[in-house]
């Protein structure tokens, strides 16, 4: 009794091939809104003036401040 079977294991290689092509295709789109969340973050930080403070929030509740320093010679240094 032949117990190998070419057809199962051909299914069970192509199961495996999409779910790995899966995993892969979200992680590139993963990658690509957390750049351009990043790009987005640094242009409003950069256009903030001196003392200015940012807040994002997600929807998924995760949020980042991020506070521009005031201009340097102000005595206002931490580190």
């Amino acid at each position: 009794m032949d117990v190998f079977s070419w057809g199962g294991l051909a299914a069970a290689v192509v199961t495996s091939l999409t779910g790995l092509l899966a995993l892969w295709i979200r992680a590139r789109w993963r990658v690509h809104h957390e750049k351009a969340r990043g790009d987005s973050l640094i242009a409003i930080a950069e256009a903030l003036p001196g003392g200015g403070r940012l807040r994002d929030q997600r929807a998924d509740g995760s949020c980042i401040t991020l506070t521009v320093p005031t201009a340097a010679g102000s005595g206002n240094r931490r580190g």
